[in-house]
């Protein structure tokens, strides 16, 4: 009888380290690109609730026109809770700013008032806070334009992506609402 001896089956050392460089080099090639699609997919949720916002504001400004107004209004009836204050353009300022508006051109009442306008006149919206060390999605920041002026304008900057400034014109994804055009405007920087 003649025996016959089976050839070993199995990898050589040459061809598991092939098959290592091939799979690094597919991980290299493969994980930035994964990166991207939450950088991508931030970039899509950034647009779309600076949409729903600017939505919501001229959803005011409707109900203003409607009940026939021309000045600033506390407490703006038939929208929302009935809480929205709005200058004399129909623009939301802020929420509960009282009667008298003291100062009728800037947003809310202090720094808390972009994330009271965030909260109500977004649906389901994601979470904000005005300080940057809350585990939030976005900060708020009430600020004057460029040139100065009044507190009118409120960026929210999206903080999921690491974006860790404190400045809203050098941040990398952000949401901006002026008060007195009623512009709310998405903005990306590299």
């Amino acid at each position: 009888m003649t025996s016959r001896l089976k050839a070993a089956q199995g990898f050589t050392l040459i061809e598991l380290a092939i098959t290592i460089v091939i799979l690094a080099v597919i991980a290299v090639i493969a994980i930035p690109k994964f990166l991207n699609f939450r950088e991508d997919a931030e970039i899509s949720r950034v647009k779309a609730v600076a949409a729903a916002y600017q939505e919501a504001v001229g959803f005011v400004q409707i109900r203003y026109q409607i009940l026939g107004l021309s000045q600033n209004m506390a407490n703006i009836p038939g929208y929302a809770d009935g809480t929205i204050d709005v200058n004399p353009s129909g623009f939301p300022l802020g929420v509960d700013k009282n009667e008298n508006m003291s100062k009728p051109k800037n947003i809310g009442k202090g720094k808390e008032g972009c994330v009271s306008l965030w909260n109500i006149l977004l649906l389901d919206p994601p979470s904000v806070s005005s300080k940057q060390s809350d585990n939030t999605d976005f900060t708020s920041y009430r600020h004057t334009p460029p040139g100065g002026g009044d507190q009118s304008q409120c960026t929210y900057i999206l903080r999921t992506l690491g974006d860790k400034t404190s400045k809203p014109e050098d941040a990398k994804m952000s949401i901006n609402y002026d008060s007195e055009t009623g512009r709310v405007i998405s903005i990306f920087r590299d």
